[in-house]
């Protein structure tokens, strides 16, 4: 079941606008240039007002470093760490919530990710991505290779020096951050961008996927384990609910004939209803 917890205004059109979501947080624009950090755990509570971008916010992440909630900001002019209990210590001291810059005019920041220590962030600009530390606030490379625009990057959970990076030109890269070199590139996977990645820490797998509504499976060290196609699975499905329900419906006639009396005069024939649960996958497409 999923209930609603609450609802928030913004003050322009933001559909093409991702917000930033933790267990604990959530984070929106404001103005183009600042943001509203929402205490989940607290609902009553004002939001926490974050300042500081000189141009329009367009990417941002939640990350975690020891026990502290961190959240990174990029605009063209500057890419920013919040650490949100520090900054609300400050605004209830009535102060100015303050976060530290870690990256300057690095280009227009399409996509963000934190590696899961918070030590390390990385930031999609054009067809590089930039490494930084969100410690030492400094650039630490700047990796490129990819033909067209990133559209994504993500560390991975398990081992830190490992990056995947997507682009339009519909490949992926996995990165060796200690070598500062590719390690694997894919082949062409798809006629349109591959546009997200996610890594399952359990399977010790990543998946990437594409804006035709594509994904692959991968595992690492690479091995091509699985292609799954969404619209295929979805047809597939469908054509699989048809048969059980046809298959449903001869066996609840046939068992109501049995019931009859031989040789009855029959005007009609009631068949009990059956009744099912149909979930279906919601395709959502990117264009």
């Amino acid at each position: 079941m999923i209930a609603e917890k609450f609802t928030f205004t913004c003050d322009q059109l933001s559909a093409h606008r991702k917000i930033a979501c933790c267990p604990t947080h959530c984070v929106t624009p404001h103005g183009g240039k600042d943001l509203l950090c929402y205490n989940l755990k607290d609902l009553n509570q004002e939001p926490l007002a974050l300042t500081g971008h000189h141009g329009e916010i367009s990417a941002m992440v939640f990350g975690s470093r020891d026990t502290n909630v961190l959240l990174c900001s990029a605009s063209a002019d500057y890419i920013i760490v919040w650490n949100i209990e520090l900054c609300q210590k400050r605004v209830d001291d009535g102060l100015i919530a303050a976060g530290t810059v870690i990256g300057t005019l690095l280009g227009d920041v399409v996509y963000l990710a934190f590696c899961s220590s918070g030590e390390r962030v990385a930031a999609c600009t054009g067809n590089r991505v930039n490494i930084l530390s969100s410690q030492q606030g400094e650039l630490v490379c700047t990796l490129s290779a990819h033909l067209g625009p990133l559209t994504a990057a993500e560390f991975c959970p398990w081992d830190e020096e490992i990056l995947v990076t997507t682009s339009e030109d519909r490949s992926f890269m996995v990165w060796d951050l200690k070598a500062e070199a590719v390690c694997y590139q894919s082949f062409v996977l798809s006629a349109s961008a591959l546009i997200c990645c996610i890594f399952v820490e359990k399977s010790r797998q990543f998946i990437v996927g594409s804006s035709d509504g594509q994904i692959w499976c991968f595992s690492i060290p690479i091995d091509h384990n699985c292609k799954m196609d969404i619209d295929k699975m979805y047809k597939r499905y469908l054509r699989q609910q048809e048969t059980i329900t046809r298959q449903k419906k001869v066996i609840s006639t046939e068992e109501t004939f049995s019931q009859q009396p031989k040789n009855p005069i029959l005007d009609t024939v009631n068949c009990s209803t059956v009744q099912c649960s149909i979930f279906t996958l919601s395709k959502n497409k990117t264009k």
